[in-house]
């Protein structure tokens, strides 16, 4: 069995009461955040030589379901509703990549925000989990140049190396520019703002305007703080030019210490590197993303994947669409990366696909991605849903909303330690907000329970 399975098994494993320590791992917060259960040995302890572990993995020897029972539990939950609406879904084998059951599983639909996996991957098989963003400043003669390089998670204060928004801190990089200045005995600087890595792509034509005044979406731009909103509090409304929100805080911190005048804006071909600040690593950046279904930071992942491919930053969508086709999913016809379109179509075959093709990737960030799914009952868009005794911490899975669309993609595992993914779509033509959630959560809570043999 492969590593990565291994791995996805451990995390989302949990037997039942025989089972009391695994069951314990799995309802401890701890294991969500992260965070390292801490022990300690004395020094003056013998310990024994450790004999060589004996280890069975639980995924490796668990039955694979019978399909024809799986089919008929999940058929009596998926039948088309009185009201219209349609389902479509499919459940494949982790391991071996069986498909267990279908229904509809080829056929395009409308992915909503379980098109985030896509992306999330995209990014992870051009960038890696480890990249990071560069915010930066240069000088070029009276001329200080405030360069975006992606990161859109900036904080205004100073960089909190322990945080993934405010990682890069806008006071930190206004501090460390000002002793650079300092240096070279300049006091007063004409301020550049060089937005012009998503030049021409800061919307998108396929999103209804109603999304804008929702506060779904704003224009993009290469540097925004807070997922260019005007704060890190839940619900902050976006602001209307992210970029230009940067420079008026980095202006103002940079005011402390030399006299600030307006310059530009564009590309800027020249200057001396003065300073920079990190962003997070990708993989954290992808992990807060899929928690919170930000659109903002999944459209700036959709443009970095487009202009890493060398391709026009307005084509994420087909950026994203060219990574999914070479690692295996068929029939996807993107508009965008984020799932905002209605327009979008994606099959529930090509996520489960994408899913098994990441769980059995060689790259460590790829199969870490099971890992930064919300969690049921614990985190992020699932912290209220699936949270009975029977499913909470035990299914990983990114949710999808729209008028007359609900989806959900992710992880579980049987009843008899089977890990599987399976992608479920509801679809009311003219429907309100997200139908039949509570069918695809029954769907789901009957894949986990079914040993199916």
């Amino acid at each position: 069995m492969k590593a990565s399975t291994r791995r996805l098994v451990t995390l989302i494993a949990a037997a039942a009461a025989a089972l009391a320590m695994i069951v314990a791992m799995f309802s401890a917060p701890r294991l969500f955040t992260g965070a390292p259960q801490a022990f300690h040995t004395p020094a003056s302890a013998t310990l024994e030589p450790a004999p060589a572990a004996q280890v069975t993995d639980p995924g490796e020897q668990a039955p694979i379901p019978d399909a024809g029972i799986l089919t008929a539990k999940l058929d009596a939950i998926l039948a088309d509703a009185p009201d219209g609406t349609g389902f479509s879904a499919q459940v494949l084998d982790l391991p071996t990549g069986q498909v267990l059951y279908e229904k509809n599983g080829a056929g395009p639909d409308t992915p909503a925000s379980s098109l985030k996996i896509a992306t999330a991957i995209a990014a992870l098989d051009t960038l890696g989990a480890g990249h990071r963003l560069q915010t930066s400043t240069l000088l070029d003669g009276d001329t200080l140049v405030l360069r975006g390089g992606g990161d859109v998670l900036l904080g205004d204060g100073a960089s909190d190396p322990a945080a993934t928004v405010g990682h890069a801190g806008i006071k930190t990089l206004a501090e460390q520019t000002a002793r650079e200045l300092k240096l070279r005995g300049v006091q007063q600087v004409k301020l550049w703002l060089d937005d012009s890595l998503f030049a021409g792509a800061q919307g998108n034509a396929a999103w209804d305007k109603s999304l804008y005044t929702s506060n779904n979406i704003a224009d993009l731009y290469p540097l925004a703080h807070y997922a260019g909103r005007a704060s890190a509090v839940k619900g902050a409304a976006h602001e209307r030019d992210a970029a230009q929100a940067v420079r008026r805080v980095f202006a103002r911190e940079l005011s402390a210490h030399l006299q600030v005048t307006d310059g530009g804006r564009g590309a800027y071909p020249g200057g001396e590197v003065l300073a920079s600040v990190d962003s997070a690593p990708l993989g954290a950046q992808i992990k807060h993303m899929l928690l919170v279904s930000d659109n903002y930071l999944t459209e700036t992942m959709g443009r970095l994947v487009a202009v890493e491919l060398g391709l026009e930053p307005g084509q994420a969508n087909q950026a994203v669409q060219q990574v999914a086709e070479r690692l295996g999913a068929q029939g996807m016809e993107l508009a965008d990366a984020s799932g905002l379109a209605a327009s979008n179509k994606v099959s529930p075959a090509a996520l489960t696909g994408l899913l098994h093709a990441a769980s059995h990737s060689p790259d460590a960030g790829l199969r870490e991605l099971a890992y930064w799914l919300p969690v049921a009952g614990y985190s992020g868009t699932l912290a209220d849903r699936l949270g009975t005794a029977d499913t909470r911490g035990l299914i990983r899975a990114k949710t999808g909303s729209l008028s007359g669309v609900a989806t959900l993609t992710g992880v579980t595992l049987t009843s008899d330690g089977r890990p599987v993914a399976f992608s479920i779509f509801a679809h009311h033509p003219g429907g309100g907000l997200a139908p039949h959630k509570p069918t695809l959560d029954a769907a789901v809570r009957a894949l986990h329970a079914c040993g199916c043999r």
